[in-house]
């Protein structure tokens, strides 16, 4: 949910780093920053509590080349025996997705693929990810959006009404993991490093070491309930020992209001601030405005400015502001076509009907009332009544989309540099440029 394209951290990893710097990202989501760190050259290191998003990063900082992955693919299929495995014991609203061979197969890869490690393993897992739910031939389940998880409710509502076009296809797992790996390592391997942490981000000051990272570029999580588990329960599925979403969006869930985001953010830029280098760190932390409100000046206004750090030395170590940067992206260019005028918006309400959590807003009518549907599939009715789907129409036609800010900050006592000028930063995606692959010799 919600990542940011992976030229924006390119453009700071290339300006004000180099080659073999550490570049971290404590809120890695799908692996962005450290992959990209890792595409130009340097060590990137992702962190995340939701073991989706550590499933992803970790698979692709595993960093296998094509023949070591097609070898284990092979292998795994040769170990399989449809016989000896069931869906006997497995969700009814997971195996209402899969065609019954399929699922056969997708119990076979859970017990067997290892992801815990980097490896092939963790790479093949990563890959599954985007294949287990999708709407052609290169997915595995019966037709729904690959970006989300839809609600069990509304599938199953769906297959009762209309059966031939939500008939499960019998698609073989190995045969479209194989079509997606040989697609995703065609360019070849990342030429840089990179590691995975699996852990609360207030906890990564004791798991980086100190005065090591020379950017940490991230984008922490929204202001405003965001239920990360339940968007993605179908791939949890696979990846946690209970199958469900639950456990993860029991410890996400933790930014309510602004005065429990602002806690959270000052636990978590106080966790952070150890661990950049004390001589040229910078942290970068894109946040976009909230109503109107510039959320990234009011975090440095009511956070980030008081946090002090005792050091060994008996000093005390503090940010300094660098600069709030706005989204830069010309009004016309920023996809406005995109943001439709109608957006449907899923909602709690109090007895007022006024808004008390909202949990999705999208341009897509379907796509909201299905997630209606999951959310408040285990609801009595009553329960369920708060719930709703509101439209709201506005005009954007001209307007740009809301503002992303870039909070730029650095130790106190740290200068920044920048080793490329502003107009000589180039995008080539997901390889290094040939400056860097003449520093490192490839």
């Amino acid at each position: 949910m919600a990542m940011f394209p992976p030229e924006l951290p390119h453009y700071f990893i290339e300006r004000f780093t180099k080659p073999g710097d550490r570049v971290l990202d404590p809120f890695s989501g799908r692996g962005t920053t450290a992959v990209e760190a890792a595409a130009q050259g340097r060590h990137g290191i992702g962190n995340d509590l939701n073991p989706l998003a550590v499933a992803l990063t970790r698979g692709k900082l595993s960093n296998p080349n094509l023949g070591e992955v097609m070898a284990r693919l092979d292998e795994l299929e040769r170990g399989y025996d449809p016989s000896s495995w069931t869906t006997k014991g497995q969700p009814d609203r997971i195996l209402m997705l899969y065609h019954e061979n399929t699922m056969r197969q997708l119990v076979y890869l859970k017990a067997t693929l290892d992801w815990s490690t980097p490896g092939v393993d963790a790479f093949i897992v990563a890959v599954l990810m985007g294949a287990m739910h999708g709407g052609s031939k290169g997915f595995l389940s019966l037709p729904m959006p690959n970006t989300f998880s839809m609600g069990w409710g509304y599938i199953e509502r769906k297959v009762r009404e209309e059966p031939e076009k939500f008939a499960c296809p019998d698609r073989d797992a190995f045969a479209v993991l194989g079509g997606r790996v040989k697609r995703q390592l065609s360019k070849g391997c990342l030429v840089g490093t990179g590691e995975t942490i699996y852990g609360d981000v207030r906890d990564i000051a004791q798991k980086v070491e100190h005065d090591s990272i020379h950017l940490l570029f991230t984008s922490p999580p929204y202001l405003k309930v965001i239920k990360y588990g339940l968007y993605n329960w179908i791939r949890l599925w696979f990846l946690t020992e209970t199958g469900g979403h639950e456990e993860v969006d029991e410890v996400l869930d933790d930014t309510h209001a602004i005065g429990a985001y602002m806690q959270f953010m000052t636990e978590t830029m106080e966790a952070c601030l150890p661990t950049l280098d004390r001589s040229r760190g910078l942290s970068c932390w894109a946040i976009g405005d909230v109503k109107g409100v510039n959320l990234a000046q009011e975090v440095w206004r009511l956070v980030a400015r008081h946090i002090k750090v005792p050091l060994e030395d008996g000093t005390e170590l503090r940010y300094r502001l660098l600069a709030i940067v706005e989204d830069e992206i010309p009004p016309e260019e920023k996809v406005t076509k995109l943001w439709k005028t109608t957006k449907y918006v899923v909602r709690r309400t109090d007895d007022a009907g006024e808004t008390v959590e909202e949990f999705m807003r999208t341009s897509k009518e379907p796509e909201a009332k299905a997630f209606l549907a999951g959310l408040t599939t285990d609801m009595s009715d009553e329960e369920a009544s708060a719930y709703e789907v509101m439209t709201v129409r506005r005009d954007l036609s001209g307007k740009a989309t809301p503002v992303d800010r870039i909070l730029m900050m650095c130790p106190h006592v740290a200068k920044p540099e920048s080793y490329v000028e502003h107009d000589d930063v180039r995008w080539d995606a997901f390889h290094a440029p040939r400056s860097v692959q003449t520093k490192l010799n490839i």
